[in-house]
């Protein structure tokens, strides 16, 4: 028998031990020109892992013990130091952590994207770590923090509810903070990539990019065609102001449909009496239960024919979407396409579903609430052509589609709180759904 050398035997057990790393770089770009990225979401699929890249970092590297999404260097100079947020992207809250190396008064801000202050605090702290906690709507924040003559920032990406109040609070002394880690990555392991950006003001979200990388690669990120950019919310007639996101290459708006008068000016009848509504055969909304009070939350309910009507209930420049446009927002969100036309739930597998639902407001389990989007989609039910009932509030959302099925139906779509896929069907054009407005 052969005996292979002790120092080549070495050299062979320790190559087979030492890892693969894999390094994966993400750019971005709108119509061939570059953008920066606010943050990169990347998800292992195979491990049930997540991690993020914070700004300026665009480089992820995979393979090393104890991965972890490059946070960068913390937003900080000497004797001042922000930790970047966690979660990041976040719904509903975050935690940041702040280092002093001498105390003294400190002042701590957060401004949107178009650099308006939202929220503030100010006070004395002695030198140490502190914890502070923001909450606010969907969209990139800017936080910084100022004493001794030193200032600091970072950048958050929020994915909550779009009308969220923003709030910044102090927490006391804290540790340090926690990071999302991707530590049990293999090569080949599938993963699903998001770019968070802000172009002209608004809040931009990629279409997912997936891939199972063996070896190091680059990742480009495409805003392209009708989306978002210069325009951060649209308004209608009434003076509702809703925000918009970019999934893929559509422009859409992340709230429900709220308005009372067509773009022309004419009213849009408000029909509360359940015989009435289900004899209709002309425009008209409600309210769930008849009660205003849901009206800033979930929008307005409409029937098929208000949706439709020629006066147009979308602003100048939007309309309903066609189900070939929610087919084309599917796509972007993974569904296959050969399942895009079935009738009934299709990209659960895929969590397409998931990442348009809001993760606030719905019933447990939620099912792969994410709002990866940046959607919100909301459970704001929906009035019954038979009855004119009102039922599953906090179960599920319905939305209009422009195209009908027959004479009396239409096509739409609907989320549900125990199902992460998106179900198409048709129905009678005298339910009472909401309706998202899709750019032109």
């Amino acid at each position: 028998m052969k005996h292979v050398p002790a120092l080549l035997a070495l050299s062979l057990l320790t190559a087979q031990a030492r890892p693969q790393v894999v390094e994966i770089a993400f750019t971005a770009e709108q119509n061939g020109v570059h953008v920066p990225l606010d943050s990169i979401l990347v998800t292992d699929l195979t491990q049930g892992q997540d991690t993020v890249l914070y700004h300026p970092d665009t480089v992820l590297v995979l393979g090393t013990t104890g991965t972890t999404g490059i946070g960068g260097p913390a937003g900080g100079v000497q004797g001042l130091t922000l930790r970047q947020n966690h979660p990041n992207p976040f719904t509903g809250g975050t935690a940041v952590e702040l280092i002093l190396d001498e105390g003294g008064e400190v002042a701590v801000g957060v401004h949107d994207a178009l650099g308006r202050d939202v929220a503030g605090w100010r006070g004395r702290l002695a030198p140490g770590a502190h914890r502070f906690s923001f909450a606010g709507g969907a969209g990139t924040h800017v936080l910084w923090a100022a004493a001794n003559g030193r200032r600091s920032t970072i950048r958050m990406v929020g994915m909550g509810d779009p009308r969220g109040v923003a709030d910044l609070s102090y927490n006391g002394t804290g540790g340090a903070a926690t990071y999302r880690s991707l530590s049990a990555w293999a090569a080949g392991d599938d993963l699903e990539m998001i770019g968070y950006a802000t172009v002209n003001g608004a809040f931009v979200v990629s279409g997912p990019l997936t891939g199972a990388p063996a070896t190091s690669t680059t990742y480009t990120f495409s805003y392209d065609g009708s989306q978002c950019d210069g325009e951060p919310t649209v308004t209608d007639i009434d003076g509702n102001t809703y925000p918009v996101v970019t999934i893929g290459s559509q422009c859409w708006m992340a709230a429900n449909l709220r308005v009372s008068r067509y773009r022309n000016g004419d009213t849009i009848p408000n029909v509360t009496d359940n015989t009435a509504w289900i004899q209709l055969g002309t425009g008209a909304w409600c309210n769930y239960q008849n009660n205003a009070d849901y009206d800033t939350t979930y929008g307005k309910h409409y029937n098929w024919y208000a949706a439709m009507d020629p006066r147009g209930v979308c602003p100048e420049g939007w309309h309903v979407p066609a189900d070939a446009e929610w087919k084309q927002l599917e796509s972007a969100l993974g569904v296959p396409p050969e399942l895009l036309d079935n009738i009934g739930f299709r990209g659960g597998a895929q969590n397409a579903g998931g990442k348009l639902k809001a993760t606030t407001l719905w019933l447990t389990p939620n099912t792969g609430a994410t709002n990866s989007t940046g959607f919100s989609a909301l459970p704001g039910g929906l009035r019954h052509v038979d009855t004119g009932g009102f039922y599953y509030l906090g179960w599920g959302g319905d939305w209009w589609s422009a195209t009908e099925y027959g004479t009396n139906g239409a096509w739409r779509r609907n989320l549900y709180f125990t199902d992460g896929g998106i179900f198409r069907d048709a129905n009678h054009k005298s339910y009472g759904f909401c309706v998202r407005c899709l750019r032109d």
